[in-house]
């Protein structure tokens, strides 16, 4: 079954100027080319993933491990017992590392409240799917004294969708799905002709460097394997999903043509649009980011209590 909410509120001053900032600094050029964009990767890399800020840190407890090569943080309320576990996996074209806006989420989460788990996995061109996959989901595994919610943005957000697949497939239990902003389509060739037209909207992304970086990624598989582009997914049974997409993203298509064979599927799938938006918002220091965080909260705590979509905007 699907659903499909729209909040078509105006886009903040502040957020009008933030992102006039982005076009300016030229963020997108981070994608632009093949070459230059896993060049460009590798640098980030080397300097590593953005560790939990101070902010997170005073109002968190922090711990982290080393698990099968990945560093794994764990946050968790300092008050407050957590009443779910989010398995979060970041995006970044599965070649840049975590940066600081992701803890602005984590802490968010903290109020369902919730244990959250971030994996640094791996990243391409060093790893693919294949390297990493198994490690993810045996960290899905690993918590089931909790409900646990697979949360991921962009490249995270496809790859959550695949877990849940492997976890049903496994008798993991799994409470609900949430992909924000997800690049369903590593190839870009679905709806090619709208993901063209979006590109000179979209302040973030460029076709040419996910391309290179979604190959890097696939190591011997085909870039259309469901396991890489998870919009040719087998949905039945999979647990509620919930999927986040603005209207300035090249992402937006491969949504679109996943939420059609949702319909046909015996999945619940609810799609939250928040028009005006660009490619993983809900990180970002904005008003809209502020809100769209809030319904995440909201999500969590609904997908641990019961089954169906989470709660309607208000």
């Amino acid at each position: 079954m699907l659903s499909w909410d729209v909040d078509d509120r105006k886009r903040h001053p502040w957020t009008v100027a933030y992102m006039k900032g982005m076009w300016a600094r030229r963020d997108k050029e981070a994608f632009e080319g093949a070459e230059h964009t896993l060049r460009q990767a590798q640098e980030m890399q080397r300097e590593g993933d953005a560790p939990p800020d101070r902010w997170t840190r005073l109002h968190s407890r922090v711990d982290a491990e080393r698990r099968d090569q990945m560093l794994v943080w764990r946050v968790r309320p300092r008050r407050r017992q957590p009443v779910a576990r989010v398995v979060y996996v970041h995006g970044g074209g599965y070649v840049h590392p975590l940066t600081p806006d992701y803890w602005r989420l984590v802490r968010a989460l903290g109020r369902v409240p919730a244990e959250v788990v971030v994996p640094a996995y791996p990243l391409a061109p060093d790893a693919s799917a294949d390297d990493v996959l198994p490690r993810l989901l045996e960290l899905v595994d690993d918590g089931r004294d909790l409900p646990t919610v697979l949360m991921g943005d962009s490249a995270g957000g496809a790859l959550v969708l695949v877990l849940a697949r492997l976890a049903k497939d496994r008798g993991i239990p799994v409470a609900g799905v949430v992909a924000l902003s997800p690049w369903l389509d590593a190839t870009l060739h679905v709806r090619d002709e709208e993901v063209q037209t979006l590109e000179a909207t979209d302040p973030m992304l460029a076709e040419s460097g996910l391309r290179a970086a979604g190959r890097a990624w696939s190591g011997e598989r085909p870039v259309d394997d469901p396991l890489i582009s998870p919009v040719h997914l087998e949905l039945d049974g999979l647990p509620p999903i919930d999927l986040f997409i603005g209207d300035r993203d090249i992402l937006r298509p491969a949504v679109d043509e996943l939420a059609q064979r949702a319909g046909d599927a015996d999945v619940e799938m609810c799609v939250h649009e928040v028009t005006s938006m660009f490619h993983v918002w809900m990180t970002r220091a904005i008003p809209e980011g502020w809100r769209t965080r809030q319904r995440l909260v909201e999500i969590v705590q609904h997908r641990t209590r019961t089954a169906g979509c989470g709660p309607s905007r208000t």
